[in-house]
This record gives C-alpha cells, structure tokens and sequence, in this order.
C-alpha cells in the first residue's frame, strides 16, 4: 500500500480493502493550489490495514496524503466515480473532516438508498436469487454480502452536487471533464482530461479484470447494453493512459475498451447457445457458464451478471422469461411466442 506519482501532479493512493479477495482500491489525488481533489476514496480502516475499526476509519487515508504533501483539510473537492463501498465508503467521514464538496453522479441516489436500508436491499436481492432458481444455504450466504459491507462505511456520504455528465473542473494544472459510463454502476463515471489523453476510470476499465456488469431489480432495466454502450464512449475517446480504480496504472484504454466488449460478447453468445439447447434458470446457467467453485459473494455477482446478459438479450427480442409452475422464471432463447 503506498502513494505515487503517476502523471505531473497526479498521485495515485493504494488502499487496504481485504474484502471478497479484492486486496486494495486506487484513489487519486489531484493536486492544485486552489484546493486538491480526491478521486475515490475507498472504506474505513487504521493505520494497521484491518476494515472496519478504529476512530473515524480515515487515517490510512490520511497518511496517504501527508505522503503526497496534502492532507483531508486540503481537499476542495471529493468526486465519487460510483457508490459501491470499496470507492465510496469513507465518503461521509472525508466530507465531514475537510468540508469539501462531494460530487457524484444523479443515478448513484440507487446505490445509496441500499445503504440507507440494507435489511430492505438484502431481502429485494434474496428474492431476486430465488425467482431465479437459488434456495436454501446458499441463498441465504449469496444474498446477504451488504450486511459483511456495512462495517466498512462508518457514515453515508451524501452529494452537495449530484453529476449529470459535461460538468469540469480544473486541477494538477488540467481541465477534466465528467464523462458518463454507466453499466457497472448506473451512477459510474470517469474523469478525461482531453490535453494529454489521460482517464480515471473508476471500474469501467480494469487492467486484466473483467468489470462485473450485474442486474439489480430496480436498477437499470439493461445494464449490459449501457456498458457496452459506455465503453464506445472511452473506444473513441481513445485514453493513452488510464488510472483504473484497482490494480496497475496501463496505456492504450481504446485497445482495452475493445478487449473487455468482445469477451461480453463472446458470454452473449454463449448465453444465447445455452438456451437454444433448451430452457434453462439463472442458476443453471450460471453453473454451465462458471465451472469453477464459487464464493457466495462470488455466485451472488455471477448470477447477477447472467441476468444482466439475459436482460441485454430479452431487450433485442432474442430471449424471453416464463413462468414456472410453483413460481419463480425460466429463459428460453427467441422472441415470446405471438
């Protein structure tokens, strides 16, 4: 865990996450005589690396910055590239500590609502799991991943400016401009700064990860067709550099724009060959799609992204959902029977 410069006035901060095997998240901060700006700024932990304990959870944080010769009390700005807890769970506490203004995107308002009422959202995903072909134990374990979170989030940051894309500011001596990228969170957003080609990608972009698009009832009714959407948005943008929200800094972000569209599409199409072999669940197709053993938080995310590509297939007439006697739905490749 450390703190680097990675362009002129441009550091990333590598924070302790240790959650769901995900072992750190990058914040940036962006420098500036005026008042610095943090991008992300990742959940509560001391000095010692463990979550969820000790004081306000900032210090790590804290001591971050002192690195880069700033400080919570410096920052002007915090902009939240999409409310999942790893980006945004100190958000309350740094706003509280540095009066700084908290922007992030109208849409993120879904996100925060689960925080606000996690029994609500636990259950709304409970249900979603078993309509879907889950029970038992593994329900149970898959749909309660929030409530392991919450720790993590010792306040809930609220926006003094909620985003709506084409909004910029200036710091380390360059503009940047709010680029809308929803799909791995209906609120996501990178930050572009058009002169030297540089994007903080948030979670759109991962440097050898595939970014989880998942379907959430009450969310986005096609996710999926927003992501893939999103990333022709960075593809001609063309980013030579990107500054990821985990792992290394990489060149190039239109090559791995296209990398990350055409393994979806490739899941597509496997989704669509699966059904044209016969009617399948969620479930079922989640374990044909991911041999592997999976964590419970690892089956809530893969079925959730099952449904994002059925979503994505229903919306263009190539499946449909049935009703299964005794409840819950069947897919079935095609459009519904007239």
């Amino acid at each position: 865990m450390s703190a680097s410069e990675v362009a002129p006035g441009v550091f990333r901060l590598v924070l302790p996450l240790g959650i769901h095997g995900i072992p750190s998240v990058n914040a940036y901060l962006l420098v500036d005589e005026n008042g610095d700006t943090l991008v992300d700024c990742g959940i509560s932990v001391e000095n010692s690396g463990q979550p969820g304990s000790g004081d306000d959870g900032t210090s790590y944080l804290q001591a971050r910055l002192v690195e880069c010769g700033s400080s919570l009390e410096r920052l002007a700005r915090l902009v939240v590239t999409h409310a999942h807890i790893d980006h945004f769970g100190l958000a309350g506490e740094v706003v509280r500590r540095s009066d700084a203004d908290l922007w992030m995107h109208g849409e993120s308002r879904r996100d925060i609502a689960k925080y606000e009422d996690p029994a609500s959202a636990v259950e709304l995903r409970q249900s979603m799991l078993a309509d879907h072909g889950l029970y038992g134990t593994e329900l149970e374990e898959a749909s309660s991943g929030l409530r392991r979170w919450m720790p993590v989030m010792p306040s809930i940051g609220r926006p003094t400016k909620e985003l709506r894309g084409g909004e910029a500011f200036a710091a380390s001596g360059r503009r940047w401009e709010v680029v809308p990228t929803p799909g791995h969170s209906p609120g996501h957003v990178c930050l572009w700064s058009a002169g030297d080609r540089l994007l903080c990608s948030g979670d759109h972009l991962l440097k050898g990860i595939l970014p989880p698009v998942t379907f959430e009832r009450g969310f986005e009714a096609d996710p999926m067709g927003s992501y893939l959407a999103s990333l022709d948005t960075v593809r001609e943008l063309a980013p030579e550099r990107v500054l990821p929200g985990h792992g290394e800094v990489f060149a190039d972000g239109a090559a791995r724009a296209q990398a990350i569209e055409r393994s979806k599409r490739r899941r597509l199409e496997q989704v669509r060959d699966l059904l044209a072999a016969g009617d399948r669940t969620v479930a079922e197709l989640t374990s044909e799609l991911f041999r592997q053993q999976l964590t419970s938080a690892q089956l809530h995310f893969a079925m959730a992204e099952v449904l994002a590509y059925l979503a994505y297939l229903e919306a263009r007439g190539m499946a449909h959902r049935l009703t299964r006697r005794g409840g819950g739905f069947l897919w079935r490749g095609g459009p519904p029977s007239a």
